[in-house]
């Protein structure tokens, strides 16, 4: 099982055109776009990211529904840890 996590693109490199700034909820570091060479995102979009490579670009309508999940999810496991 793999988790991809969506985050905004903030900016794409000058000096390397395979790699963008992205901010996964407020966490904003350098991710690979390399895999989306065919259609790089710009600024602004949204792109599902695993181990540091952006696979594959998002809506932004997509990017809250998957965060949304993650939440969920967390919030379910902090449950499960205080019962158990």
């Amino acid at each position: 099982m793999c988790l991809g996590i969506p985050g905004q693109v903030v900016a794409l490199s000058n000096e390397r055109p395979d790699v963008a700034r992205v901010d996964v909820q407020g966490v904003v570091r350098d991710i690979s776009i390399a895999l989306l060479e065919d259609s790089p995102p710009a600024a602004g979009d949204w792109v599902m990211i695993h181990l540091g490579f952006a696979l594959e670009p998002m809506t932004e309508a997509e990017a809250i529904d998957a965060l949304g999940l993650l939440r969920d999810e967390a919030m379910a496991l902090d449950v499960v840890a205080a019962v158990g």
